[in-house]
């Protein structure tokens, strides 16, 4: 046997191995779930910050579709006239938190973003709104961030749902970070 027949031979045995490794999944890895690139609403949002969702819209975060859980979705516009819609409020700031990365777009680009008031339903400037984590209720990825109009709300919402941190976006930092979105372990 030549040196080259060798050869061949040897990278032959150790692809197969190799192959039997790795197994499927690395030769076919699974679809994901949202576009590369975020693709923005059909229809933005109107002037008095009301969401105009649409069938088609997917937030960008998890693909999951807003209109089918309106009560939830949430939305954010960008400078160049983008708006992204998302399936709850968690999504929503987690793209607000690393816009560069999950929109390809720099956080000082977001212009607005809006939020649904639990109790009424009207839109609410996310920074304007009272947050409230660790209640009872739970949205479309799990337990829910909720947002409410002022702190009579969150009194109300409180003595309801109960609750473990209230904040406003304003409040935002490291650790408060860290405490509503924990690591994955």
């Amino acid at each position: 046997m030549s040196s080259r027949t060798r050869l061949l031979a040897i990278v032959w045995v150790g692809a197969l191995i190799l192959g039997s490794l790795l197994g499927p999944a690395a030769a076919d890895p699974p679809a994901p779930a949202v576009p590369a690139r975020p693709v923005a609403a059909l229809v933005p949002l109107a002037a008095d910050g009301r969401m105009q969702l649409s069938n088609q819209d997917r937030c960008p975060l998890c693909g999951m579709f807003p209109a089918k859980r309106p009560k939830t979705a949430a939305a954010m516009g960008v400078a160049d006239g983008r708006t992204f819609y998302f399936c709850g409020n968690g999504c929503l700031l987690r793209a607000w938190h690393d816009a560069a990365t999950h929109l390809n777009v720099p956080r000082e680009r977001i212009e607005r973003m809006v939020v649904q008031d639990f109790f009424s339903g009207n839109p609410l400037d996310a920074h304007k709104a009272w947050w409230v984590a660790g209640s009872d209720v739970v949205g479309p990825m799990g337990p829910a961030l909720v947002a409410l109009a002022g702190e009579a709300e969150v009194t109300q919402f409180k003595a309801r749902h109960g609750g473990t941190i209230v904040f406003q976006l304003a409040q935002m930092d490291d650790a408060l970070w860290q405490k509503l979105f924990p690591p994955k372990k």
